[in-house]
């Protein structure tokens, strides 16, 4: 077995170094490959668990091939699209840091309220109703 002890290099000067153990049994590979072997897993990792525990995987029960595949195509596009719109936000170089799909949805969806409270709130002359037909106007 091989051990490799790992400490991630941070820009910032207060967050504490990061250390990632990693154990293999390639005695002879390359410690720069064993930590590309395990960036690559730990998508994979959070992909699963994303997918089990916020998008409905976990409780999927169907009996026939054609239909999990359906099901499991879906959710890949599903996730691949919300982690797609979740980089692209305001808060991108924050959400690159996030360790879910939950955490993104959930700074995201913050942001969404937040601009939309500063909008309203910019907006002290109108009533309710038209900020609601404003708000309406948009998803027409």
């Amino acid at each position: 077995m091989k051990l490799l002890i790992t400490e991630k290099e941070s820009s910032d000067e207060d967050e504490e170094p990061r250390v990632k153990y990693i154990v293999s049994n390639k005695i002879d590979a390359p410690a720069s490959h064993l930590i590309e072997l395990y960036a690559m897993r730990w998508r994979v990792e959070t992909f699963f668990r994303d997918t089990k525990q916020d998008l409905g995987f976990g409780d999927c029960e169907l009996r026939h091939a054609a239909g999990a595949s359906r099901h499991w195509h879906l959710l890949m596009l599903a996730y691949s699209l919300l982690t797609l719109g979740t980089a692209q936000s305001a808060l991108g170089t924050v959400l690159s840091r996030a360790t879910s799909l939950r955490a993104d949805l959930k700074r995201s969806f913050r942001e969404a309220v937040q601009n939309l409270l500063s909008w309203a709130l910019s907006s002290p002359t109108r009533s309710i109703d038209e900020l609601m037909q404003e708000v309406e106007g948009l998803f027409v």
